[in-house]
């Protein structure tokens, strides 16, 4: 039994295009981490209902284009995100006493 012909090809090959990928994965996290925190923000304001949706889900699926699976895995990330704080933000540095609940 032979090893499997992926051994045989060039590693600088393989190793450039795995690079390719986890940049191209890297940069989509990024941008629905960002689409994640705007929809929470436009679900809290209702914005979509200015443009005749009733609820987020309608909006996901039929406003953004998103097929079923995505728009219910989106909806329910908008329901449990949770904003961050950044502890390198000048105000939460200039005033720990007060951010630590005293």
């Amino acid at each position: 039994m032979g090893r499997h012909k992926l051994f045989y090809q060039d590693a600088k090959v393989v190793r450039d295009h795995l690079n390719a990928v986890i940049e191209i994965a890297s940069a989509i996290h990024k941008k629905e981490s960002s689409l994640i925190e705007l929809l929470c923000y436009i679900d809290q304001k209702r914005f979509y209902v200015r443009y005749g949706f009733k609820s987020l889900t309608g909006f996901c699926r039929f406003g953004l284009r998103f097929s079923k699976t995505q728009t219910q895995r989106i909806v329910t990330q908008v329901r449990r995100y949770e904003p961050r704080v950044n502890i390198m933000d000048e105000d939460y540095l200039l005033e720990p006493e007060t951010n630590l609940g005293s």
